[in-house]
C-alpha cells in the first residue's frame, strides 16, 4: 500500500469503526445504565421499585416542558435535562407499565390548553411567554395526579414527588388522617400557610377535629398537635382510638413559640396555651412528661443575632434553639435513616420514660450529652445567650427529644368509660390493645413551624435548610401513608457544592471575623474613653495645666484609634489576599494542572516511541 494513502485509510476506518461501534450500543445497550455520580443521582430508591413493581395497571406520564422558551434559561433547561433522565430511568424500570411522553406545549395550541385543564403552572418569562414544566399522571380510568412545576430548589424531594405521583394514581383514595391541633393550622378556619399542613393536604384526607369533638372519625392514625385542655370523655376517645388503630404521633412542647405568635393585633391570641401535654395519658403510655422543663444545648446552639449593652448586632449561638445532626438522632430507624440535614428545634421539652410499662422505646432523636434542662419560666423570658450560659449545668447525658414506643398497652381508664357530656356504651370499651400501639412522641411543635426549616428570598424563593419537613412527613407515612415512600424526600440535590473550598473559605473568614470583632472593640473603648474626656474638659488646652495628663491621654488615645483603624485595614486586606490566593490555587489545580499533565504525557510518549525507533 501507498503510504500517501495510509493515513487517509486510517482515519476512514476509525471514523467506521465508531459509527458502527455507536449503532450497535444504541441497538444493543439501549437499555443498560450505569450511574458513577457519588450520590445515584440516576439510582431508584428501594422504596420507588417497591412501588414501581406493584403497580396493577399501566401508567401514562405527561410531561410538559417548553423547550424553545426554556432553552434561553441555562438554570431552567439544565434542571429539565436532570427531571427528563429522571424520568425516563422510571420508564426504563417499569419494564412498559409507565408510558413516558414528552409535550412541548407551543402557544396558543390544544397541548397548552390541556396544560391549563391539568392544572401545570407556567413560569412567567421576560418577553411575556409561559414556559411549562410540569407533569400530569393518568391511569386507565383517567385518575389524576399532577407536579403542576418541577422547582429546582426542592430537588432534593424530586424522586419523592414522583413515586408519590405513581402511589397516588395507582391508590386514588387516599389515607384519611385524624389531626387534632391546638394551633392555629387548619386552613379552613382561616390559618396562615404552614408547609408541613400543605403537604399533608396533598397526600392525605385530613379529618379536623374541632376543641368541642365528641368523636374520632375513622383513620389511618391520629396526629395530636399541641393539644389544649381536653376534657375527661376527649381523653377517653383518645385512648380507646389508640388501642383500637395503634397509630398516634403526638408533638407536645413545653414552651411553644408558635403558640405565643402575635396576630394582626399584635397580640397573641386569647386562648393560647404556652405548655401542653397529655395527661393522663402519656403516663399510661410509659412517658413521664414534665411541661416545665425545657431542653437547651449549648454546643448545638443556632446563631442567632442579638443586641449588645452597646447597641451592636452580633451573632452568637442561642442554646434554646439548637440543630441536632446525626450524630443526635438514630440513623437506624426507618424514619430518620435517609435524613442529610439537620433537624432544628426551639425550646423543647425533654421525655423520660417510667419503668415496667411494657412497651419497647426506641429514641429517635435526643441532645448532645451536653444538653441541659432549664425551667420554662425561665425560657419564655426570652433570656440572652450570656445569661443561659451564666447557670449552665449540663447532664452530661443526651436528653431523650423524640421517641417511638411499640407494644401491647392498656387503657388508662380501668373503671371504664368515664361520665360527662359524651355519651359512651360500656359494652365498646377496651382494656387492652386490638391492635399492637405504635406511638410516636416529639417534644416540640415549633420544628415543624416554616420558620426553622425554610429560608426565604424574595429572589430565589423558599430553600429548604433542615429536614424538619421530611422528618415529619415519614413520621405521618409509617403512621397512615405508604411506608415504601419513606427516605425518598431528601436525595441529595444534582448541584455539587465545593465544600473543601467553602471550609477554607469559612475558616478563613472565621480568623478575620475573630480579629476584626477584637479591633473593632479596642477602637469603640478607645472612642468612648476619648468621648468621656473630650465632655469633661480635661481633653482641652484651655484646662488647668494640671490637666496635661487628661490632655496626653487623648492624644495617646488618638493615635491608638488611628494605628488600630490601620491595622484593621491590613486585615481586611489579609484576608482579600488570603480568599484571592485560594481562588489562584483553585484556578492552578482545576484549570492549569490538566491540560499541563496531557502535554507533558503526551511528550513523554513521542520521546519514548523516538528511542524506542531509534534503536
Amino acid at each position: 500500500m501507498k503510504k500517501a494513502l495510509y493515513l487517509p485509510l486510517m482515519l476512514v476506518s476509525i471514523a467506521l469503526i465508531f459509527l458502527a461501534g455507536t449503532f450497535l450500543s444504541t441497538q444493543l445497550l439501549a437499555g443498560v445504565r450505569i450511574d458513577l455520580t457519588q450520590n445515584g443521582l440516576y439510582r431508584l430508591s428501594p422504596g420507588t421499585l417497591a412501588v414501581i413493581d406493584r403497580l396493577n395497571e399501566p401508567i401514562e406520564w405527561r410531561f410538559y416542558h417548553s423547550r424553545a422558551e426554556a432553552a434561553q434559561y441555562p438554570a431552567v433547561r439544565s434542571y429539565a435535562t436532570r427531571v427528563r433522565e429522571l424520568l425516563r430511568t422510571y420508564e426504563k424500570q417499569s419494564g412498559g407499565r409507565i408510558r413516558l411522553v414528552e409535550i412541548d406545549p407551543a402557544p396558543f395550541s390544544r397541548a397548552e390548553d390541556e396544560a391549563l385543564a391539568a392544572g401545570l403552572q407556567s413560569l412567567p418569562t421576560d418577553t411575556g411567554e409561559r414556559i411549562f414544566f410540569g407533569l400530569v399522571a393518568r391511569n386507565s380510568v383517567d385518575d389524576q395526579a399532577v407536579i403542576d412545576l418541577f422547582d429546582q430548589a426542592d430537588e432534593a424531594r424530586l424522586e419523592y414527588d414522583l413515586t408519590r405521583l405513581i402511589s397516588d394514581v395507582d391508590r386514588p383514595e387516599r389515607p384519611r388522617l385524624a389531626v387534632l391541633a391546638g394551633l392555629p393550622l387548619d386552613p379552613s378556619d382561616g390559618a396562615p400557610p404552614n408547609r408541613f399542613v400543605s403537604d399533608l393536604n396533598a397526600a392525605y384526607d385530613l379529618q379536623w377535629l374541632g376543641s368541642d369533638f365528641d368523636a374520632i372519625p375513622d383513620a389511618a392514625a391520629l396526629l395530636i398537635i399541641h393539644p389544649g385542655r381536653l376534657s375527661e370523655g376527649q381523653l377517653y376517645l383518645i385512648d380507646q382510638f389508640a388501642l383500637r388503630r395503634g397509630r398516634v404521633l403526638v408533638f407536645v412542647d413545653p414552651m411553644a413559640h408558635m403558640a405565643l405568635r402575635a396576630g394582626l393585633d399584635g397580640l397573641p391570641p386569647v386562648d393560647a396555651h404556652r405548655a401542653s401535654g397529655l395527661s393522663p395519658l402519656l403516663a399510661n403510655w410509659g412517658i413521664d412528661w414534665d411541661s416545665e422543663a425545657v431542653a437547651m444545648d449549648r454546643t448545638l446552639g443556632l446563631p442567632v443575632e442579638i443586641m449588645d449593652t452597646d447597641g451592636r448586632a452580633r451573632r452568637r449561638a442561642y442554646p434554646l434553639w439548637f440543630s441536632i445532626g446525626r450524630a443526635q438522632i438514630n440513623v437506624d430507624d426507618l424514619a430518620t435513616a435517609t435524613l442529610d440535614r439537620n433537624i432544628n428545634l426551639g425550646s423543647p421539652g425533654v421525655l423520660d420514660f417510667l419503668p415496667d410499662s411494657g412497651l419497647d422505646v426506641t429514641v429517635l432523636m435526643s441532645t448532645s450529652p451536653d444538653g441541659a434542662e432549664i425551667d420554662a419560666d425561665i425560657a419564655a423570658g426570652a433570656p440572652g445567650p450570656d445569661d443561659l450560659l451564666r447557670d449552665y449545668e449540663p447532664a452530661h447525658h443526651a436528653l431523650v427529644l423524640g421517641a417511638r414506643l411499640r407494644g401491647e398497652a392498656g387503657t388508662a381508664f380501668p373503671d371504664g368509660p368515664p361520665a360527662g357530656d359524651i355519651v359512651f356504651s360500656p359494652a365498646d370499651h377496651l382494656t387492652r390493645s386490638e391492635t399492637p400501639l405504635d406511638l410516636t412522641v416529639i417534644a416540640d411543635v415549633d420544628w415543624i413551624d416554616d420558620t426553622f426549616y425554610l429560608r426565604s428570598d424574595p429572589a430565589a424563593g423558599d430553600t429548604i435548610v433542615a429536614d424538619n419537613l421530611t422528618l415529619a412527613m415519614n413520621l405521618v407515612d409509617m403512621a397512615a401513608g405508604d411506608p415504601a415512600l419513606i427516605g425518598l424526600r431528601s436525595r441529595s440535590p444534582s448541584v455539587r457544592p465545593m465544600t473543601r473550598v467553602d471550609s477554607l473559605r469559612a475558616e478563613a473568614e472565621t480568623r478575620y471575623v475573630e480579629i476584626q470583632d477584637r479591633l473593632e472593640a479596642e477602637i469603640d473603648e478607645a472612642e468612648t474613653r476619648l468621648q468621656q474626656l473630650l465632655g469633661s474638659g480635661q481633653a482641652s488646652s484651655l484646662a488647668d495645666p494640671g490637666a496635661r495628663a487628661g490632655r496626653d491621654e487623648a492624644v495617646a488615645l488618638r493615635q491608638q484609634i488611628l494605628t488600630t483603624r490601620a491595622h484593621l485595614r491590613e486585615v481586611e486586606r489579609e484576608f482579600r489576599h488570603d480568599i484571592d490566593g485560594l481562588n489562584a490555587s483553585l484556578q492552578f489545580w482545576t484549570i492549569g494542572v490538566p491540560p499541563a499533565l496531557v502535554i507533558l504525557i503526551g511528550i513523554l510518549g513521542a520521546l519514548f516511541r523516538r528511542r524506542r525507533s531509534a534503536s
